[in-house]
């Protein structure tokens, strides 16, 4: 995993995964949009790690379907070790565990690879309480990503669905049908991912 121009890359899996290069750089312009946002902002953020709240009271995390690609790949091919293994354990057991299978010890899992919603949602300020969504409690503290660079990421992701023409995905990313593509995080069904997991030998510790 090597930073090129600010975004990661994984150069010999993207000529492997030619889908893997724009969804790298969707990521990349998420993270622009949200630093900019902060940098404008001027506030202290308050989210770190071992700040976990989010990923336990967010039920409904939308994910598109190059993102699912992403984590499914990111997962299987690149998660080693323990790390793996809980993983695994946590992606079988994913609907009785009351938290994104993928946190583990209060730390994301996938966090390289994590979704646009993920990297989007910070909160100012203060740290969320034990069961504390701040987008319900204290929006003026949620972070307001640049929607210019926010909508671009948007109209990319659109590329994998074939949209070539301009003008109708920024129709779509404007009208919000962009939206209709992403499902919730919380109800995939991870029992696929963790037999693929099992079936796939595990990469060396690099």
């Amino acid at each position: 995993m090597k930073p090129q121009s600010g975004r990661l890359a994984f150069p010999e899996d993207e000529n492997r995964h030619p889908w893997l290069a724009l969804l790298l750089e969707i990521q990349h312009l998420t993270n622009q949009g949200v630093s900019k946002a902060i940098k404008a902002d001027g506030r202290k953020l308050a989210c770190g790690r071992g700040c976990a709240s989010c990923c336990r009271t967010h039920t409904d995390i939308p994910v598109y379907p190059l993102e699912l690609m992403g984590i499914a790949w990111y997962a299987s091919e690149k998660l080693s070790g323990e790390l793996r293994d809980r993983v695994r354990q946590q992606l079988l057991q994913h609907r009785d565990l009351g938290a994104c299978p993928f946190l583990v010890d209060e730390a994301c899992a996938i966090h390289p690879l994590r979704p646009m919603a993920c990297r989007q949602f910070n909160v100012f300020n203060t740290v969320c309480a034990v069961g504390e969504d701040a987008f319900h409690t204290r929006l003026a503290d949620v972070l307001k990503p640049d929607l210019k660079l926010k909508n671009e990421a948007l109209r990319e992701m659109l590329r994998h669905h074939k949209i070539t023409d301009g003008r109708e995905r920024r129709r779509l990313v404007e009208t919000g049908e962009v939206h209709r593509l992403a499902q919730s995080l919380r109800e995939m069904r991870w029992e696929t991912l963790a037999a693929r997991m099992a079936a796939l030998p595990a990469p060396r510790p690099v």
